[in-house]
């Protein structure tokens, strides 16, 4: 019976020089699309494209329809996307699909990552930054298909469920983007032009692959002025301690501690910064719009490009510009130029003081879910080494953030500016040990103009 409604799955495979003429988000989701574009011209690592209608079909093949209607209703997303894991990771894929791809699987040059491309994805309004599952370092077709699996149970994790729900936006249908892992040496962020200035290209790196940038994690931060002349204004990172590499042994990749020697050094060559600038600018001008572009530079020293999409969210323009006020200076807890929307607001502060990315762990200074509840009304300031996903899917009330270590290229900074909230990357701490002295329940404040940003003793 399934047989007869069966659609067609299509592969495109992205290739160097190969004309893609037509775009078609809805058959390869927004981040496939870009993709395809992009592989014309710039290098972008090889690897294919699994249309969306794959997906669809495994939720008709499997009568998924009434199971995640009946899911959905439920409160507890946690265990929603628990529920809907287990179920699509039991659930069978079409044999023909199956002997199609273990083909294309073949052609393939492991590690593959398997990476998702909803429709409504790294559109012009829509980024869904970070939001669904990425799967690195798949080496075997059985991966494969899990992976495969894993990432259509992403539409439904409880911090994509709250993200639509806050963007009004429908249920998504997804494509799969599967590519060759590039094993960087370094790679990045740029933005251009920079979301706070529109005469700057802004750059943002580090040692190893770029999951650690776009989790949120410390960077170093460039600023180029001029493509021409090099004018860069730099701030490299001395926290930068870890690097997430692929490890060949484990076959997965791992978190490391970096090299004292490099921990306060550089991540980019400032040829690599100049390489980096003019290639995103390059896109933004085919596009025709604000594009950032995630970018890694292997051994050979050679630039790939991950991927690209528009900006969606810039610094805000208010009616009222804001004017940064006379504030004692005994007042001030820090400052910074990485800044996202513009805005004021006064609330109690809710303290994280270590993020612990490998066990996906946060400590934080009294109990998130109870300041959830008790400042739901109000809101509060958000005081935080870093953003990561498992974190920002927790901080749902947070009507302002301050990240003391990392900038504004990661995937929360995009969230959140998205929702409208106030946004302050690394800057220059007036407290030392900023996150021990603060308690959570302090009244803060925080007040970004166009150019800087303060937050202060309320």
């Amino acid at each position: 019976m399934y047989q007869q409604f069966l659609t067609k799955m299509e592969i495109a495979r992205i290739k160097k020089g190969k004309p893609y003429l037509f775009s078609d988000v809805a058959k390869w989701g927004g981040k496939g699309d870009n993709l395809l574009k992009l592989s014309e011209v710039l290098n972008v690592p090889k690897g294919f494209i699994i249309s969306s209608d794959t997906y669809l079909d495994f939720i008709r093949q499997n009568s998924l329809s009434g199971f995640l209607q009946y899911s959905l209703e439920r409160d507890n997303k946690e265990e929603v996307h628990r529920t809907i894991k287990e179920k699509f990771a039991s659930s069978n894929l079409n044999k023909d699909l199956v002997s199609r791809l273990e083909v294309e699987f073949k052609r393939a040059k492991t590690p593959l990552a398997v990476r998702s491309s909803s429709i409504g994805e790294d559109g012009d309004k829509n980024s869904y930054a970070g939001q669904h599952e990425t799967i690195l370092g798949v080496t075997s077709f059985r991966e494969f298909l899990e992976s495969m699996k894993e990432v259509y149970a992403s539409l439904f994790t409880p911090r994509v469920i709250e993200y639509r729900k806050s963007r009004k936006l429908q249920d998504d249908s997804i494509a799969l983007v599967v590519q060759t892992m590039i094993d960087p040496v370094t790679s990045g962020v740029a933005y251009s032009p920079s979301p706070k200035n529109p005469g700057e290209i802004l750059i943002e790196s580090t040692w190893g692959l770029c999951t650690s940038v776009v989790d949120g994690r410390p960077c170093d931060i460039y600023r180029v002025l001029d493509t021409v002349t090099g004018n860069v204004i730099d701030d490299i990172s001395s926290k930068k301690i870890e690097r997430d590499v692929f490890s060949k042994l484990r076959k997965k990749v791992v978190t490391e501690k970096i090299s004292y020697l490099k921990r306060g050094k550089s991540s980019l060559t400032q040829g690599q910064v100049l390489d980096v600038a003019r290639t995103v600018k390059s896109i933004e001008r085919a596009y025709g719009h604000p594009m950032d572009m995630e970018f890694a530079f292997d051994n050979s020293n050679d630039l790939y490009v991950l991927q690209a999409r528009p900006i969606t969210t810039t610094t805000q323009t208010l009616e009222k510009e804001i004017l940064l006020p006379n504030i004692l200076a005994q007042r001030i807890l820090a400052r910074s130029k990485n800044i996202r929307n513009q805005g004021i607001f006064e609330g109690p502060a809710v303290v994280v003081r270590v993020v612990d990315h490998v066990n996906k762990s946060f400590d934080v200074d009294g109990n998130l879910v109870e300041m959830n509840n008790q400042y739901a009304k109000d809101g509060y300031v958000l005081l935080t080494p870093e953003v990561p996903p498992q974190l920002e899917q927790h901080v749902t009330n947070a009507k302002a953030i301050y990240a003391t270590e990392c900038g504004t290229t990661g995937h929360a900074a995009a969230v959140a500016c998205e929702k409208g909230i106030i946004y302050l990357g690394r800057g220059a701490n007036s407290f030392p040990n900023l996150l021990e002295r603060v308690r959570s329940g302090t009244k803060v404040g925080m007040i970004v103009s166009r150019d800087e940003g303060i937050l202060y003793l309320a």
